[in-house]
């Protein structure tokens, strides 16, 4: 049972999580869930499998890689049924929050850091 931070970061995105959501339902620590996302490093086996277990059981399943076949299809997610409603905001959609925003944005630009006042 693996996952990987790319997995974690869509099945987050599909479920409306932010990384503060999912680590407070996996009970584990908001880091573990950036740190993993990022590749600074890879949490203990039991807490990938709180991770992955708290994202199945909110409506995600995760898809192994296929590398055999002529596609070589990669690991991935999908949702078991969709119930994106009008009423979520486009921030919930996502599953971005500011936070997460502001973190992708300092690893793009860690050299830029003017948007910080």
């Amino acid at each position: 049972m693996s996952l990987l931070a790319s997995q974690c970061r869509a099945a987050r995105a599909m479920l409306g999580f932010s990384q503060r959501d999912l680590a407070k339902h996996a009970e584990v620590a908001h880091r573990t869930i950036a740190d993993f996302e990022t590749g600074s490093r890879t949490p203990h086996p039991r807490t990938l499998k709180a991770i992955r277990e708290t994202l199945e059981k909110n409506g995600v399943v995760f898809i192994d890689a296929d590398p055999t076949g002529p596609e070589a299809l990669g690991a991935g997610v999908r949702l078991k049924t969709a119930e994106v409603t009008a009423s979520k905001s486009s921030d919930e959609v996502s599953g971005l929050s500011s936070e997460d925003l502001e973190q992708w944005w300092d690893e793009l630009t860690p050299d830029n850091n003017s948007h910080k006042t």
